[in-house]
C-alpha cells in the first residue's frame, strides 16, 4: 500500500511526445522537473538583470575613488555574480534532463518487461488452446468430482470442504499484481488461443495478421454473438433489452472542488437507487455539465431489470469493436450507456453543450465511451476503475484513467491502444500480509476516492490541468443536480434481439 502516484501516458507510436518512447513514473519526478524548469526561467530572468545592470553601471560618469566603488569594483562583483547564475543554471537543466532520462528508462524497462510478458501470453494462449479439449474434459470431471466429494462431505456435517477452504484462504491471489497483470495479458490474446484449439501453427501469418486486431473488445463481441445465437435458442445469456430511465430527485449542490470530490458524488452502485447523477452548471446561455456513473450492481450475466450488470459491461466493451456492428443478435451498447444517455436527454443536454462523464467501475465504460462520441462535445472524462484501455479516443478529450494495481477489472479490459490523451494514475493499495473483506478489495469505491484526492494532492502539471478542466466545467458556482433511476424491460418470453 502505497500513497505514491505513477502516472503513465502513451502516444499514439507508443510514446507521449516522440513516436517511440513513453513516460512512466512517479508523480514526485515530473513534479521535481516541472520545479527545475521554473527554476530554469527564474535564473535567466536574474542573469538578464545583472547584465543591464552591469552596463547601466559602466555607463555612470563616476571616477575611482568615490564611495560607492571604495568596497571594490561592482563590474568585477556583477561579473561574478552572472558566472555563478550560469553555472546554476546549467545545473539545473542538467538536473531537469536527468530526471527526464530517468523517466524515459524507467518506460523502456516497463516495455522491456511488458514484451517479455506479452512473448509467455502469446506462447502460453496458444498451449492452452491446443490443450483446451482436454483440459475441458479434465474440468468437467474434476468438478463432478468435486461436487460429488462436497455432497458427501457436508452430508457427514464436516462443513466447507478443504478445496472450499483453500479457495477462502488463497483468495488474495485475485489480488495479486502478477495475476492482475496476467489477466490483462490474456484479454489480448484471445487469438492465440483460438489459433491453438484449432491447431494452427503458431508462426503463421494470417494469425500474426489478425492478431494484432483482436482485442478485449473483440473477444467480448465474439462472445456476445455466440450468446446471441444461444438467445434465438430461448436463453437469456447476455441478452439486452430497452430501459427507461425516471427523475428520482433535485436539489442544488455546490461545484466539485477536484477529481477528490468527482469521485466522492458517484453512486454507490445504485446503493441509493439513483445509478445516474447529472449536475447542471453556468447560465442558461452556457449549461455545463458533469454526468456521474454508478458502477455494476448486479454481477449476474442474464439480464435482469438493473441495467448496471454484466450483460450491460460487456456490451459496452463489445461496442468497441468493428465485430460488433455484424451480430445477427445481440449487438449493440450496453444498457447502462443506454440509460445515461435517456437521462442526459431527459435533464437537457443538448448535443453542443460541455459535458464531463465520471464513472466508477461499468460506469468508467460509459464514460469512456461517452467521450469517443463526436455527437456529444465531451471536454474529459474520469475512469475509476473500469475496464477502458481499449477504448477509442478523440483527439483533444482528456481521459484521466484511475486504475489500482492490484485491481483486476481494469485489466479486464486488456492492455488496449495506445493514446496521447490518455493518462494513467495508478497506485497499491492492499498492504502485504494483510486480510481484507471482500473478493476484489482493491476495486472497491472507497479506496478509488482516496486515490482521488491524492490526485488534488499532487501538483504533477497534467493532474493540476484536469483540476482546472473541472473548475472550467463549473465556473465555481453552485449548480442542480438531478438523480435518475434506470430499469431495463425484460420481455416475457426471450427473442434474443434488441
Amino acid at each position: 500500500m502505497s500513497d505514491e502516484l505513477t502516472i503513465s501516458a502513451v502516444g499514439a507510436g507508443g510514446g507521449t511526445g516522440a513516436a517511440g518512447t513513453s513516460t512512466v513514473a512517479v508523480d514526485e519526478l515530473f513534479v521535481d522537473a516541472a520545479r527545475l524548469g521554473a527554476a530554469t526561467c527564474v535564473i535567466d530572468g536574474w542573469i538578464r538583470s545583472v547584465v543591464v545592470i552591469g552596463r547601466d553601471l559602466g555607463s555612470l560618469p563616476l571616477p575611482a575613488g568615490t564611495g560607492m566603488w571604495e568596497s571594490g569594483s561592482p563590474t568585477i562583483a556583477l561579473e561574478h555574480a552572472e558566472r555563478e547564475l550560469r553555472r546554476a543554471r546549467e545545473l539545473a537543466e542538467s538536473l531537469q534532463a536527468g530526471l527526464g532520462a530517468a523517466a524515459e528508462r524507467y518506460g523502456a524497462t516497463e516495455r522491456f518487461i511488458d514484451g517479455l510478458w506479452r512473448l509467455g501470453a502469446s506462447i502460453g494462449g496458444h498451449w492452452l488452446g491446443g490443450a483446451a479439449p482436454a483440459l475441458l474434459a479434465g474440468g468437467v470431471l474434476a468438478a463432478a468430482a468435486n461436487a460429488a466429494a462436497a455432497a458427501l462431505w457436508r452430508g457427514a456435517g464436516l462443513g466447507a470442504t478443504p478445496l472450499e477452504r483453500w479457495l477462502g484462504e488463497h483468495r488474495g491471489m485475485l489480488s495479486d499484481p502478477a495475476f492482475v497483470r496476467l489477466v490483462r495479458l490474456a484479454a489480448d490474446h484471445a487469438d492465440e488461443f483460438t489459433a491453438g484449439a484449432l491447431h494452427v501453427p503458431l508462426p503463421s501469418p494470417v494469425v500474426a495478421t489478425l492478431g494484432s486486431g483482436v482485442g478485449a473488445p473483440e473477444s467480448a463481441s465474439v462472445l456476445l454473438g455466440l450468446a446471441g445465437g444461444a438467445g434465438l435458442l430461448g436463453s437469456r445469456l447476455l441478452v439486452e433489452g430497452p430501459v427507461r430511465v425516471e427523475r428520482a430527485a433535485t436539489r442544488a449542490v455546490d461545484a466539485p472542488n477536484g477529481v477528490g470530490d468527482l469521485a466522492e458524488r458517484v453512486p454507490s452502485n445504485g446503493a441509493d437507487g439513483a445509478q445516474i447523477r447529472i449536475e447542471r452548471y453556468g447560465g442558461v446561455d452556457d449549461p455545463r455539465w458533469i454526468v456521474y456513473v454508478s458502477g455494476t450492481v448486479d454481477a449476474g450475466l442474464v439480464g435482469d431489470r438493473q441495467p448496471f450488470d454484466m450483460t450491460s459491461n460487456v456490451h459496452g466493451v463489445a461496442a468497441r469493436s468493428e465485430l460488433d456492428a455484424l451480430q445477427l443478435a445481440g449487438g449493440g451498447s450496453g444498457a447502462g450507456e443506454r440509460a445515461v444517455r435517456e437521462a442526459m436527454h431527459a435533464a437537457g443536454v443538448q448535443p453542443g453543450d460541455p459535458v464531463l462523464p465520471v464513472g466508477y467501475s461499468g460506469g468508467g465504460i460509459v464514460a469512456a465511451n461517452l467521450a469517443a462520441d463526436p455527437g456529444l462535445n465531451v471536454v474529459g472524462a474520469v475512469n475509476l476503475g473500469g475496464p477502458v484501455a481499449s477504448a477509442c479516443s478523440r483527439d483533444g478529450v482528456s481521459v484521466l484513467s484511475v486504475e489500482h494495481d492490484e485491481d483486476l477489472v481494469p485489466a479486464s479490459g486488456g492492455a488496449g491502444q495506445p493514446s496521447p490523451d490518455r493518462l494513467t494514475v495508478s497506485r497499491s493499495v492492499l498492504a502485504p500480509g494483510r486480510e481484507y473483506e471482500g473478493v476484489l478489495p482493491a476495486h472497491e469505491l472507497s479506496a478509488y476516492r482516496e486515490t482521488a484526492a491524492l490526485i488534488d494532492e499532487s501538483e504533477e502539471a497534467r493532474l493540476a490541468a484536469f483540476r482546472s478542466l473541472v473548475a472550467e466545467i463549473t465556473g465555481g458556482g453552485a449548480g442542480q443536480r438531478s438523480e435518475w433511476v434506470a430499469t431495463r424491460v425484460v420481455s416475457p418470453e426471450p427473442t434474443g434481439a434488441r
